[in-house]
């Protein structure tokens, strides 16, 4: 049985292979593909397709029509590093033009976003901090940063402070340290 699940997988291998057919995870959306690459080429990095993350069921813009987001991550900026920054781009169905909302939205020792939730028409973003302990390869800590959209720009949805603690430094866009 195991070898005929690796011969039909050989054979679907090489018939997507022969028709030209590999499968990639870029997306046949030019607009989407544009954008991300034009933000790795301005910040002279590399984009890696295999760790975007999607939402398209959600509703953001409040015209009933779902939105589409990904988040991206540009790695090796400027000088080709293992320095990275992450962007989360909004294609908002509501909007007349089809430019999308891009942000930033963590970076290499402090945050690195790897879930999208929409919630209220809030974007919640599921996190791995950066702790100050934690060496730069590896956030040990979870957190969530939450966007809104306010005249026409995604910003930090503002979060109540923690009761009985203090707010720390990011704790306005919802990140923990």
């Amino acid at each position: 049985m195991r070898q005929l699940a690796s011969w039909l997988a050989a054979l679907v291998l090489a018939s997507a292979s022969a028709a030209g057919a590999v499968p990639s995870c870029r997306l046949a959306e030019p607009a989407v593909e544009a954008v991300i690459a034009a933000k790795a080429t301005e910040l002279r990095g590399t984009e890696y397709c295999q760790f975007r993350n999607y939402n398209t069921l959600d509703e953001v813009d409040g015209d009933g029509t779902d939105d589409f987001i990904v988040l991206f991550t540009v790695d090796g900026i400027e000088d080709g590093g293992n320095d990275h920054d992450d962007f989360m781009a909004v294609w908002l169905s509501g909007r007349s033009d089809a430019a999308p909302l891009v942000v930033q939205t963590g970076a290499r020792g402090e945050r690195d976003p790897v879930g999208i939730s929409v919630r209220d028409r809030r974007i919640h973003l599921r996190t791995l901090e950066y702790r100050p302990s934690d060496p730069m390869c590896c956030p040990s800590g979870k957190g969530e940063v939450v966007y809104e959209l306010k005249d026409g720009a995604l910003r930090p949805a503002p979060q109540p402070a923690a009761r009985g603690k203090p707010r720390r430094k990011g704790a306005a866009t919802g990140g923990t340290r």
